[in-house]
């Protein structure tokens, strides 16, 4: 090449296109997925359906350590210990009712969904946003169940609510829990009932509204509050 500039362009030109077909093109999904599942507070309806968009809807049926080879040979991602947990969790519930039928399995799918590691030796209990985020998600992930959970896990999920100073069912999964929650509450709460869902719908459209210390002002903070952290930890 000495002495022959044309030949010299030509491979540096060859070089230079080289360089940038190797570069990673933005409109992959490598970015979007490696984004998705390398961030612990990912909801876990979000991973459910980014698995489900990758590999078809029956990837629950493979062995975990095959999803987690496909997963970094095709978008370089390398599960981090919160959200494996995590997808282990949304392939059990794939794969079994138990979360629907029992309150310990509920339990555990609550605290991996939000992003904690379920802990099999100490209970670790969810907060009430954990609580309806997860009786969202599992609809979510298995809408062939129609929201039919079992008494026992129902009355679990209102024994939550009441240790967390919550005595009135919450407006989104009021549908579910109004029955089991009434059982639970004394009368003279319960007679509050209207009094606090009022004053929660008058909150939502007028938040500029301050909200006092009275019983029905503190149960309307504290509705608000789990339900603000539930679209936080999952699906709407």
């Amino acid at each position: 090449m000495v002495g022959d500039p044309e030949e010299v362009d030509k491979i540096k030109s060859e070089i230079d296109f080289r360089y940038k077909q190797s570069l990673p093109k933005r409109s992959t999904n490598i970015i979007k997925l490696n984004t998705v599942l390398n961030n612990d507070g990912t909801p876990a309806s979000v991973v459910y359906d980014f698995l489900n968009e990758a590999f078809g809807p029956d990837w629950w049926e493979w062995e975990f350590d095959t999803l987690e080879r496909m997963l970094w040979i095709r978008y370089g991602v390398a599960l981090e210990n919160i959200n494996r947990d995590k997808v282990w969790s949304i392939r059990h519930t794939c794969r079994s009712d138990g979360a629907f039928s029992d309150w310990f399995e509920f339990n555990q799918a609550a605290v991996s969904f939000s992003g904690c590691i379920a802990d099999f030796e100490y209970l670790r209990s969810p907060s009430p946003g954990m609580v309806i985020s997860t009786v969202k998600t599992l609809n979510h992930i298995r809408p062939d169940r129609r929201s039919f959970f079992s008494n026992d896990v129902l009355k679990y999920i209102c024994i939550i609510f009441k240790d967390n100073g919550l005595y009135v069912p919450p407006p989104s999964i009021n549908y579910l829990i109004q029955s089991k929650m009434e059982e639970i509450t004394s009368p003279e709460v319960k007679s509050k009932w209207m009094d606090i869902f009022n004053r929660y719908k008058e909150i939502l459209e007028d938040q500029s509204k301050a909200l006092g210390e009275d019983m029905v002002d503190i149960q309307v903070r504290r509705l608000l509050k789990a339900e603000m952290s539930a679209i936080k930890y999952g699906v709407k």
